[in-house]
């Protein structure tokens, strides 16, 4: 009876995966659900991007209060030079935790505008990963090595003053 009931509440408890269509800019939300505490020494979300501004997928991970187990209402909108995307994450329970969880979701974003530079999630600044937002610089190659560009790093010749 104990085990029966404990497997329940883990049951109900449990973070799950839910897919929605989006409209507009957001072609797709999808809650991949909760991975367990927050590890990082800030709270600042994260957002990593993939594909191209026609076609961009950013994978997030945002701190919230752990014992959500449910995400939904996924949203993305254009605001200046911002991504802002967002979504609502719930408890069927109704219970929270004092503790900081990682929570995971992925965005679908179609013919987002050149002028987008920055990203924020649930509201906050994101950091940024992967390489929709680099910039591509042609810069001229240093000396004379045309596979070296002048924004890589020099070369490790051994002297530690430089």
């Amino acid at each position: 009876m104990v085990l029966t009931l404990l497997a329940a509440a883990l049951t109900t408890t449990a973070c799950t995966p839910h897919t929605e269509t989006g409209t507009g800019l957001l072609t797709e939300f999808e809650y991949l659900g909760c991975a367990g505490d927050w590890n990082e020494d800030t709270l600042e979300p994260e957002a990593t991007s993939t594909g191209t501004r026609d076609a961009a997928t950013f994978l997030v991970r945002n701190p919230d209060t752990c014992g959500f187990d449910q995400g939904s209402n996924g949203k993305a909108h254009v605001d200046g030079d911002t991504l802002k995307l967002s979504y609502t994450l719930t408890s069927s329970g109704g219970d929270a935790a004092a503790c900081i969880c990682e929570y995971r979701g992925r965005f679908l974003v179609t013919v987002l505008p050149a002028e987008v530079t920055k990203v924020s999630v649930n509201g906050d600044r994101a950091r940024i990963k992967g390489n929709l937002f680099r910039k591509d610089i042609d810069l001229p190659p240093d000396n004379g090595n045309p596979l070296r560009n002048r924004s890589d790093p020099p070369p490790d010749d051994g002297d530690p003053l430089r």
